[in-house]
């Protein structure tokens, strides 16, 4: 029997000019679970990363579940759509592989325009 979808909103936001309040939120609609944890230095799109990341680690072994992101980057490098160019963005995307592969993970992730992202209001400063 195949388990349910677990539908996720995540967001990141990056560095000031001065590196500080980059950090990464996520949200799962059917327990109204949330997280966001601030982490200095990170760009826009590493921290986009390492909100899909963060609820891989979350996920149980063999789930499946469906995360919606605004950032377009991620969604078509994850799907294949994009390359990823960048030496970090190409380690993140890598992490993000490996994780669904060794908890047999079954994701989608897809884009969805800024105002329909519900784990954005949780970096609003």
């Amino acid at each position: 029997m195949k388990s349910t979808k677990k539908i996720f909103y995540v967001d990141g936001a990056g560095a000031d000019v001065h590196g500080k309040g980059s950090g990464f939120a996520w949200v799962r609609k059917d327990k109204e679970k949330q997280r966001v944890q601030w982490i200095d230095g990170l760009t826009n799109n590493e921290a986009e990363y390492w909100a899909l990341i963060d609820v891989l680690r979350y996920l149980a072994r063999g789930s499946h579940a469906v995360i919606f992101t605004d950032s377009q980057l991620v969604a078509y490098q994850f799907s294949g759509h994009y390359r990823a160019h960048k030496p970090q963005l190409q380690l993140l995307l890598s992490r993000v592989n490996t994780i669904i592969c060794e908890k047999r993970l079954e994701i989608e992730v897809r884009w969805i325009p800024r105002e329909s992202n519900e784990a954005g209001e949780l970096l609003e400063r």
